[in-house]
């Protein structure tokens, strides 16, 4: 009977070496992208980073939700997706181009964020 308590104990240790206590992003289910949040109201950017450092050949998502249908676009990508008022957008890609690229929302001409994607 204690021989199982300890090896419960290492399993939980283990457990929690593996998962460790990050501030950072985890990856979305599945993608094993980042993925980073913003919100969009009357065309500012009213929650998320004004600038997201991501390392090339790293998976990005990134989710914005606006109070306004919109285009989701992130240039030098070419990415887009269109947003309905109040429901999540994301456009998820392997960043695999070193650079700083704008991602807006067309229509408002809102600015969400700076993509910054260095080796």
């Amino acid at each position: 009977m204690r021989r199982n308590g300890g090896i419960c104990g290492i399993t939980v240790a283990a457990l929690l070496a593996v998962t460790g206590c990050s501030g950072s992003p985890e990856p979305a289910p599945g993608t094993g992208a980042r993925t980073v949040q913003f919100s969009i109201t009357e065309g500012k950017r009213t929650a998320g980073p004004a600038e997201v450092a991501i390392r090339t050949g790293e998976n990005v998502a990134l989710e914005v939700t606006s109070d306004q249908a919109d285009e989701l676009h992130v240039h030098g990508y070419d990415k887009a997706a269109q947003l309905a008022p109040g429901v999540p957008g994301t456009v998820a890609f392997t960043a695999n181009v070193d650079g700083i690229f704008e991602v807006e929302l067309h229509k408002s001409g809102a600015a969400v964020t700076k993509l910054r994607v260095s080796g």
